[in-house]
């Protein structure tokens, strides 16, 4: 397991945990880190602890020109950044390090667990 992996697996274990809460937040947030930004179309974000410092980490969902369609079609394209407290960009996940079914595992768990969606459910 490299040590993209090792985070990621961190921040699904502490979102199956409540330890990092998720928030529904505009799709526009962050737009000056995102490459691509107008593609994105839904944003979470929460605290991530990690020893004695936090970060924020968001997960964005984006939709992507396919290539192997012919760039005709578009596709899902997770990410999830994380962001220290000077609003700095120090890691991106994306499906290209990250299994995307994972990824979409995780967002799954988030949908469930955000802010927004719990008030649905309930």
């Amino acid at each position: 397991m490299n040590k993209y992996e090792k985070l990621f697996e961190d921040i699904t274990e502490k979102t199956s945990s409540d330890e990092i809460k998720w928030k529904q937040i505009s799709k526009s947030a962050h737009s000056d880190l995102i490459f691509n930004p107008d593609m994105s179309f839904r944003q979470y974000a929460g605290e991530y602890q990690k020893g004695d410092e936090t970060y924020e980490v968001v997960f964005v969902e984006k939709k992507a020109d396919d290539p192997a369609h012919d760039y005709a079609y578009q596709k899902y394209a997770p990410e999830v950044l994380v962001i220290d407290e000077n609003n700095e960009l120090l890691v991106t996940l994306t499906d290209s390090v990250i299994d995307k079914d994972e990824m979409i595992e995780l967002v799954k768990s988030i949908e469930e667990k955000n802010d927004r969606t719990k008030k649905l459910f309930d």
